[in-house]
C-alpha cells in the first residue's frame, strides 16, 4: 500500500469576464442627448467607464463635470448600477453616447440623425434619449414620433430596439403629459417601442433593464446600487396611476421586514391605453422576448442566404428555424404555437420573408409580424 505523502489541496480557479451582449442581459445602449458643449460630437463615442466620459470633448469625452452637464450624472448612474458585485453577475462591456451639443427638441433633425448613425454600431440593442427640462411637450412628442417610426423600420429589417426616454428634472405630473397630452397641447405618444422612465436615477433604471435577461421582467431583480429609502415615496394610488400612465419608476418593495429597491413594472408608453386597446407587447419583457426571437431567427437565416440557389434552401432554413422555436419553447421562454416561417418574397427574389408567430409567456394569444432579410 502506498502512503500519501502530500498534503491534499483544493485548487480553485476563478474566471471573471464581463458578459458580453448576447441576448441574456448585458444589452449595450446608446445614450443620446444634449450636453451644453458648444459643438456636438462628430462621431458616436464609446465609454468603458465613467472616468472616460468626464474627459473634455477634445480628449474624447463629454465633460468636464464642472460644466453642469446633465448627461454625465446619467452615465455615472449607469456605470454604478452595471458594476458587477459577484463574479458571475451579468455585465456591460461598454456604452455608446452621442453628444448633441446645445441641440433642443425644437429641431428633430439632430435626434433623428443620431438614431440613424447608431445603426452603424451593430452591438447596440437599446436606445436612450435624454431631453432638457425646458424642452416642450409638443416638440418632444414630435421627435419621439419620428423615432418610433424609425424603430418600426429597424424591426422590419430584423434589428429591433426599444427606446427609453426621460426629461431632465420633470415631475411625475409632467411625465404623465407625454402619454396624456394637456388641454393646451393634445399631442401625446403611446407606442410599444417607446418607454418613459422617471428622471431620478434614470441611468440606474436603464442599466437595470439592460442587465435583465430578455425573458424576465426587469422589476423582478433588485437594484445593485440603490439602497432602501432612496426612491421617491409614493402612495399606492399614486404608484398605480403612474404605472397606468405608462411610466417606469423605482420603489421599495416591502414584502416583510426587509425592503427591496426594484422597478415597479417595466411598461411601455402603450400601457397608457385602455386595457382592451393595449398591444400584447405593451410590457417591456414581452416586447424584448419577441425582439430576441427576431434576432435569433436572423442569426439562423442570414449565414445561409448564399445557399438560396439550391433546391432545398427553404427546407433547410425552415428546419433550423423550427429547431430554434422548439428550443425557446423547451426553455420556457415561449409557449406552444411559436413559429417562424421562411417564405420567398414574391416582390423581390433576392429577399426572404420571415413570418413570425410568437407566444411569449405571461400573455394570451399569438403575436404576428413579418421581417424581411
Amino acid at each position: 500500500m502506498s502512503m500519501i505523502n502530500e498534503t491534499p489541496k483544493i485548487k480553485a480557479y476563478k474566471e471573471d469576464s464581463t458578459s458580453l451582449q448576447n441576448g441574456v442581459g448585458g444589452e449595450v445602449p446608446i445614450i443620446i442627448g444634449a450636453t451644453t458643449n458648444e459643438s456636438p460630437s462628430n462621431n458616436i463615442l464609446e465609454f468603458k467607464n465613467y472616468r472616460d466620459a468626464t474627459k473634455t470633448p477634445a480628449n474624447g469625452g463629454i465633460g468636464p463635470e464642472a460644466t453642469g452637464n446633465y448627461m454625465l450624472p446619467v452615465i455615472e448612474d449607469f456605470f454604478e448600477e452595471s458594476m458587477k458585485l459577484m463574479s458571475d453577475d451579468i455585465g456591460i462591456p461598454h456604452i455608446f453616447v452621442k453628444d448633441l451639443g446645445t441641440a433642443t427638441a425644437t429641431n428633430a433633425g439632430p435626434w433623428i440623425n443620431a438614431k440613424k448613425d447608431s445603426r452603424k454600431k451593430l452591438d447596440i440593442q437599446v436606445e436612450a434619449y435624454v431631453f432638457k427640462s425646458d424642452d416642450t411637450l409638443d416638440k418632444i412628442v414630435d421627435v419621439l414620433t419620428a423615432i418610433a417610426a424609425s424603430l418600426k423600420e429597424d424591426t422590419l429589417k430584423g434589428r429591433p430596439r426599444i427606446a427609453y426616454v426621460t426629461v431632465q428634472g420633470w415631475t411625475d405630473a409632467q411625465l404623465k403629459t407625454l402619454t396624456q397630452g394637456t388641454e393646451q397641447i393634445t399631442k401625446k405618444i403611446r407606442d410599444i417601442d417607446i418607454a418613459f422612465i422617471e428622471w431620478d436615477k434614470f441611468g440606474k433604471h436603464l442599466a437595470r433593464i439592460c442587465l435583465t435577461p430578455y425573458y424576465d421582467e426587469p422589476g423582478y431583480y433588485q437594484f445593485r446600487s440603490v439602497s432602501e429609502g432612496e426612491f421617491t415615496e409614493r402612495s399606492d394610488v399614486d404608484e398605480e396611476d403612474l404605472q397606468l400612465k405608462g411610466i417606469i419608476f423605482g420603489h421599495d418593495e416591502k414584502p416583510g421586514k426587509n425592503a427591496f429597491p426594484k422597478i415597479n413594472l417595466a411598461v411601455s408608453s402603450d400601457y397608457a391605453n385602455a386595457e382592451d386597446e393595449r398591444s400584447p407587447l405593451c410590457l417591456i419583457h414581452t416586447n424584448r422576448n419577441v425582439n430576441q426571437l427576431i434576432r435569433d431567427a436572423m442569426e439562423v437565416v442570414y449565414p445561409q442566404l448564399k445557399r438560396r440557389e439550391t433546391q432545398t434552401f427553404i427546407e433547410e432554413v425552415q428546419a433550423d428555424l423550427d429547431e430554434l422555436c422548439s428550443e425557446k419553447i423547451r426553455l420556457g421562454y415561449m409557449k406552444g404555437g411559436t413559429k417562424v416561417t421562411a417564405v420567398e418574397y414574391e416582390d423581390s427574389p433576392s429577399t426572404l420573408k420571415l413570418k413570425v408567430k410568437a407566444a411569449p409567456v405571461n400573455i394570451t394569444g399569438i403575436i404576428e409580424l413579418e421581417v424581411y432579410v
